[in-house]
């Protein structure tokens, strides 16, 4: 009869054990969950985003308005927003001696920021956020460049028509360079 009760004694101390064991191993989990709540909030905002909202630094911005550009051109409309050749290597061009990057760098930016607005039917649509981006970051003499970029890639097909001639004047005037 002792064996019996404290065989049951025995089994009644290790379920508690191991039931305050669980309940400690939860408090941890739910101490873990709250530690590490603002990483995972910041990723799923981040994982959230497309297109547009991607794009966060002023070089990348940039070259967002430089295929903005490219895609009014009389080219791209005539060819469903497919940018010329020469469009693209002006770009390229312009990237390495204005952002004094290597052509591999340049090339892989184009084709990033070329995806990233690939599905904009409207150019436009891209000037007030990069405008955004861009109007804290650079300053007077930098916009100044930006404008003589986009003037330069509105040249690559020919002369510029007068869809990309506004949409130059739209950066100055979003630039503050039209004062």
């Amino acid at each position: 009869m002792h064996i019996i009760g404290i065989i049951i004694a025995i089994a009644t101390a290790i379920f508690w054990v191991s039931r305050a064991a669980r309940g400690a191993r939860d408090v941890a989990d739910a101490a873990n969950t709250l530690r590490n709540m603002p990483r995972r909030m910041h990723f799923k905002n981040e994982a959230g985003k497309r297109g547009l909202d991607l794009i966060d630094t002023p070089m990348e911005a940039a070259t967002i308005l430089m295929v903005s550009i490219a895609k009014l051109s009389d080219y791209a409309a005539a060819h469903d927003g497919l940018l010329s050749g020469s469009s693209t290597s002006r770009i390229i061009t312009t990237l390495k001696s204005y952002m004094r990057i290597s052509a591999v760098e340049a090339d892989e930016l184009l084709t990033q920021m070329r995806w990233t607005v690939k599905d904009l039917t409207q150019p436009d649509t891209a000037l007030a956020p990069m405008t955004n981006i861009l109007s804290g970051a650079i300053n007077r003499a930098e916009a100044d460049d930006l404008s003589d970029m986009l003037r330069k890639i509105s040249h690559a097909d020919g002369d510029p028509n007068p869809e990309q001639r506004a949409f130059i004047a739209r950066v100055r005037e979003r630039l503050g360079l039209e004062v």
